[in-house]
């Protein structure tokens, strides 16, 4: 399940929360991140926060 977006870096790109749903809480308990592209395709792979924000600030710089 996709939970919140934030936009990050300064392009476009997008960091997207994926997990599961808790059905005690129902919070999303977040399992790893996605990245999506400006354009809104995805970028491969599952990061940490930190790994998806390292990621994109790289992906600017190419």
């Amino acid at each position: 399940m996709i939970g919140n977006a934030m936009a990050w870096g300064h392009t476009g790109y997008t960091i997207l929360e994926e997990g599961e749903l808790n059905r005690q809480t129902w919070a999303l308990d977040i399992h790893h991140y996605l990245i999506a592209k400006p354009n809104g395709d995805p970028v491969p792979g599952r990061y940490t926060l930190e790994e998806a924000k390292a990621k994109i600030e790289a992906l600017e710089k190419e």
